[in-house]
């Protein structure tokens, strides 16, 4: 589980975080969900707290699936376990 109190203040850009832990952190804004293609694990795109962006998906956040998807890749072809918090931006 993620430290909300510690990462919630200074982010305003894309990030992922595991969907069983997206319930501990109050101002994450869900945009999209994405499923890691080898083991199945679940999590969501979004921003901790509102962007000063406009509210629907851009072209590039359109994007961030796939290099999440990428991302959660490498982490199996590493062999670790992927990370409960994941910077996009």
């Amino acid at each position: 589980m993620i430290a909300t109190q510690t990462v919630a203040k200074d982010f305003d850009y894309p990030v992922a975080i595991r969907a069983r832990d997206l319930l501990h952190v109050p101002s994450f804004r869900l945009e999209a969900h994405e499923l890691c293609t080898i083991c199945g694990e679940g999590f969501g795109i979004g921003y901790l707290r509102t962007s000063r962006n406009a509210l629907e998906m851009t072209w590039e956040e359109a994007e961030l699936p796939t290099k999440l998807t990428e991302i959660l890749a490498k982490d199996h072809r590493q062999d670790r376990e992927h990370k409960h918090f994941i910077e996009l931006g």
